[in-house]
């Protein structure tokens, strides 16, 4: 979307030397047509990224959870509210583990 109108003005330098006039405001039309329905597309996409977003987030408060947070993704609460790294642990290991305890 950005850079686009290279695109546009490219065609429309190239169509203007080869049809004239009428090639020149054909192709401007057309280009700024796609030009704006891209727009518009990126638009409503954006828009409906960020609806999911707040239903997913306020379905999240109504569960009771907290906040999603990206730079938190990697941890994990404890149930003594200790944060914890999250690992990868051997199932034996911690089966051992267990069944000392008891």
């Amino acid at each position: 979307m950005r850079f686009f109108y290279i695109l546009i003005l490219a065609a429309v330098i190239y169509e203007s030397i080869i049809n004239g006039v009428v090639g020149f405001f054909g192709t401007l039309l057309v280009g700024l047509g796609v030009w704006a329905g891209l727009a518009l597309l990126l638009f409503v996409f954006n828009l409906s990224t960020g609806v999911t977003k707040v239903f997913t987030e306020v379905h999240r408060m109504q569960r009771g959870y907290p906040p999603s947070n990206p730079f938190d993704s990697f941890r994990e609460q404890d149930v003594n509210g200790r944060i914890v790294e999250g690992t990868v642990t051997d199932l034996e290991e911690e089966r051992r583990k267990r069944r000392q305890e008891q």
